[in-house]
């Protein structure tokens, strides 16, 4: 592809970027957010619309003991994985998180960390529990099981 190819194919793109995002403004949601933390890949992800099933990625408001990180704005969201639904048996005795017997995930051992979630019992299809994928996460280890109405989307990478 020529110089001259590359720049308009540059300027589509760019076009194309700005009519998501208008696009998004003007649908009252967004359609594009960009992920910065390393809870889950950096990067810019997409709203799917897809189901809320393991392994999807979706995000959640900013909400309880959010403040201690400093998620404190309206706009402030959490994107994570979800890593059980309906059915599946959750146990965490604040250190350790199991699903279905098995070891998912520990809390965040640090004096800054919150107590981790402590309870056990099997989701309603009503429920989700949501991980992300770095150590220190600030996650269903922490919140436990949430009700499915606080998703406000699923999403997939670009």
């Amino acid at each position: 592809m020529d110089r001259i190819g590359r720049h308009r194919l540059a300027l589509g793109a760019g076009l194309s970027a700005l009519a998501a995002l208008a696009l998004a403004s003007s649908c009252g949601g967004d359609w594009i957010v960009f992920n910065h933390s390393p809870s889950i890949p950096a990067g810019l992800y997409l709203r799917t619309g897809g189901a809320i099933e393991p392994g999807a990625v979706v995000t959640v408001r900013a909400r309880d003991e959010a403040h201690r990180r400093q998620f404190e704005d309206a706009s402030d969201r959490f994107i994570k994985r979800v890593a059980a639904v309906e059915g599946a048996h959750v146990c965490s005795d604040g250190h350790t998180l199991n699903i279905n017997g098995v070891e998912v995930a520990r809390t965040f051992e640090d004096a800054e960390a919150p107590r981790g979630w402590v309870g056990c019992r099997i989701l309603t299809e009503n429920e989700v529990l949501l991980l992300g994928e770095t150590e220190d996460s600030f996650d269903g280890r922490y919140w436990g099981p949430i009700s499915v109405s606080l998703i406000e989307g699923v999403w997939r990478r670009l």
